[in-house]
């Protein structure tokens, strides 16, 4: 979320804790600890950061309009996702995040690109043949735009039965066999925010109302992906935008709380209640949503502070803030996974994804260490940490910065990063291929 932007108030604030300890390490991390067996390590990254914006995704239009950089291949996973894949296996990782761009398969309502599906077969097929275990992302920052502008996209709930499901029940068929796992939605709220509130994704809007309606549809778009696919053999896991909300005055408390609620809550009480809940509606008894997924996966790499009018900012506010505009803090992690387990205490977890905005590949592998140091510290309090991904694996195109704010453990060029072979180093116990980088 991009902060320092007014987020004009979506409901009635609530009386949901607002933590404050955002930036309050738990413990020192001074001791070796041994991650359970099977320890996922794994690299994610959205279709549009990996391989450019598809020419049928609302995106497309943001591009030629010129309200954001050109993406062109992106990251140029789609012509050298054999080699990335590999790499990624050399270096140590177990595990990929896929996503399988909806505007690419349908680019027009009824019609598949069966040419399409067979490239994220290939893909998928290749991170097989590398030793990894490919996990299928449905939606990850863009949808197609017949869906999302035609449509009404998640707003619509007939647009959701019709369109959404089926592109759900269609995918498992195309890749069941070839995909580990599915991760359906990545942060359906933050999604919804992005577009409809803090206007930096397609539509653009500010628009309270239309925010809610977003936000409640693609939470109800979740859910559905996540009843659809749970009745496969594969995990489904969760990808959830979970920051600790911290106030930056006591006249703030009360917006904090609500967006509290709004980011926490509506996935709390679904996944350990049975009940959804919104905080500008009456809740829901919703049994069926009750231990849904197999895994949470948590994204939080920062907190957000949150003003009187309900406005972002980085946190703390003297902090070294990164391409997204907020303040990496490792810490904040282990504080996220403690809480989630507290609160779902018989689901495993997942850091589904971490990763810095920046050109500065030492703060990029301080951050990791730390990253790493607090998943170690929450496995040795007794919290079912199974995995971490990063985000990404190469250099890509990021949402309104174009090709200036990398992520990756790799550049565009293909070069391993002193970063990713610090992160190797750790995962695999000693130094990776020369010939790497």
């Amino acid at each position: 979320m991009t902060p320092t932007r007014s987020c004009s108030r979506l409901g009635p604030p609530t009386t949901g804790s607002c933590s404050t300890a955002g930036c309050s390490a738990a413990t020192d991390p001074a001791a070796t600890v041994v991650l359970p067996e099977g320890f996922r390590w794994g690299a994610t990254a959205s279709s549009v950061s990996a391989d450019g914006v598809a020419p049928a995704a609302d995106w497309s239009t943001w591009e030629r309009d010129g309200r954001v950089p050109r993406s062109g291949a992106g990251g140029g996973f789609t012509s050298d996702y054999a080699d990335d894949l590999e790499t990624a296996a050399r270096i140590g990782l177990t595990d990929v995040r896929i996503t399988v761009e909806w505007a690419r398969l349908e680019p027009k309502p009824g019609r598949v690109d069966s040419g399409v599906v067979d490239h994220y077969r290939e893909v998928l097929q290749a991170a097989r043949e590398s030793g990894l275990s490919p996990w299928v992302t449905l939606h990850h920052t863009s949808l197609p735009g017949w869906f999302a502008e035609d449509e009404r996209g998640f707003r619509d709930a007939s647009s959701r039965s019709r369109f959404w499901a089926r592109h759900v029940d269609r995918t498992a068929e195309q890749f069941d066999d070839l995909a580990a796992g599915w991760a359906p939605i990545e942060d359906p709220v933050g999604w919804a925010l992005r577009a409809f509130l803090l206007g930096t994704r397609p539509p653009g809007e500010t628009n309270p109302e239309r925010a809610r309606d977003a936000v409640a549809g693609a939470v109800e778009a979740a859910f559905d992906a996540w009843r659809l696919l749970g009745s496969g053999r594969q995990p489904v896991m969760a990808v959830l935008g979970l920051p600790s909300v911290v106030a930056v005055d006591a006249a703030a408390r009360d917006e904090a709380r609500l967006w509290e609620s709004v980011l926490w809550d509506t996935w709390l009480r679904a996944l350990g209640e049975g009940e959804f809940a919104l905080p500008w509606r009456a809740p829901v008894e919703r049994p069926d949503l009750q231990g849904l997924v197999d895994l949470v996966g948590v994204v939080a790499d920062h907190p957000v502070g949150i003003d009187r009018q309900g406005g972002f900012h980085p946190y703390p506010a003297d902090g070294r803030t990164d391409g997204s505009g907020f303040c990496p803090v490792p810490e904040e992690l282990g504080v996220v996974l403690r809480r989630v387990h507290e609160a779902l205490p018989d689901r495993d977890l997942v850091v589904a994804a971490t990763g810095a905005a920046t050109d500065d590949d030492d703060w990029r592998d301080e951050l990791l260490t730390a990253t790493v140091d607090q998943v170690e510290l929450a496995v040795a309090d007794g919290v079912p940490v199974t995995g971490l991904f990063h985000d990404s694996l190469v250099d890509g195109y990021e949402w309104t910065r174009g090709l200036d704010a990398p992520r990756g453990l790799l550049t565009r060029d293909r070069r391993l990063k002193f970063s990713g072979r610090r992160l190797s180093e750790r995962i695999t116990g000693h130094p990776p291929d020369a010939t790497l980088g």
